[in-house]
């Protein structure tokens, strides 16, 4: 039985032998004839394997030059990073210098706008005089009321004069240790009385509560009134305060805009113009009252 089952394997061996031996004689049958083929036919087949080759070439160089191109661009992404970098660097040196002259220029302002009310502050005044800033203000578009940055600990009183660069802003009528608070021309409790420029002896009163005349109160004009309607006042005559009450004198108010004849009160009304710009006080200057005691 052994022996049988022996001759039976050593067949089934020699059968995969001969198989493998006669595939292979095949392969290189066909192989040697493919040989012989290409020889005779060189000249015509040359060009299509050297097309193909080209192609399988160039397909390899476009690989290559895609790969290049994406490391290339890995490294001038890292670069251009970097020249954000430096440029968000001097992009925020020149904010903060652009901040820096904002506020050189500011203080610039701040001290021509002092420069400029030292000249019609009465002399005896400036040498208690405060330089300070409006820190906050009622709603609305005008300064009708505001708070500034001085108090008691800095000299301001009670009824003290705030004026800024242009002219006559208003009046202190309460104080804190650090703060106070003031009304300006433009608020309806507000009075002070005035002489024209022209002639001191051409006097009135600048007062909110004179007219109902809503439509001047809109526009941040002044509304007064001449003490004599006698007195000569046109359009374009320049007010100053006329020292009459704590106001000291000689402070500008504005000019007039218009005069108004009041038959049936007897009056002649005037519309002034004031030099302040009540939608925009910063800096201003605080000077004592006067001592009408």
């Amino acid at each position: 039985m052994k022996l049988g089952n022996r001759r039976k394997n050593n067949k089934k061996y020699n059968v995969k032998v001969i198989a493998t031996v006669g595939v292979a004689i095949t392969l290189i049958g066909i192989v040697g004839i493919s040989i012989g083929r290409y020889s005779k036919d060189s000249n015509s087949k040359s060009g299509i394997v050297l097309n193909t080759v080209s192609a399988i070439e160039g397909s390899l160089n476009d690989g290559f030059s895609f790969i290049k191109k994406g490391v290339s661009s890995v490294f001038k992404f890292s670069e251009n990073a970097k020249k954000v970098e430096v440029l968000e660097k001097e992009n925020e040196k020149l904010k903060k210098e652009v901040i820096s002259l904002k506020e050189d220029m500011q203080n610039r302002q701040s001290l021509e706008s002092l420069q400029k009310s030292l000249k019609f502050i009465p002399e005896n005044y400036k040498k208690n005089m405060i330089s300070t800033k409006v820190v906050s203000k009622n709603d609305g578009n005008w300064y009708k009321s505001f708070v500034i940055a001085a108090g008691k600990a800095d000299g301001v009183k009670k009824e003290s004069i705030i004026v800024n660069g242009k002219g006559l802003v208003g009046i202190v009528y309460e104080v804190s240790q650090h703060y106070s608070k003031a009304i300006s021309l433009v608020d309806s409790k507000s009075s002070v009385s005035f002489q024209l420029l022209k002639n001191k002896e051409f006097k009135g009163v600048i007062s909110q509560s004179a007219s109902e005349d809503e439509n001047y109160k809109a526009e941040g004009l002044l509304e007064g009134y001449m003490f004599k309607t006698s007195y000569d006042v046109l359009p374009g005559d320049a007010l100053v305060t006329s020292g009459l009450g704590v106001y000291p004198e000689s402070i500008p108010i504005g000019k007039v805009e218009k005069v108004v004849d009041d038959k049936d009160k007897g009056l002649k009304n005037v519309i002034v113009k004031p030099y302040a710009n009540f939608k925009d006080i910063t800096d201003v200057v605080v000077i004592e009252p006067r001592n009408i005691k």
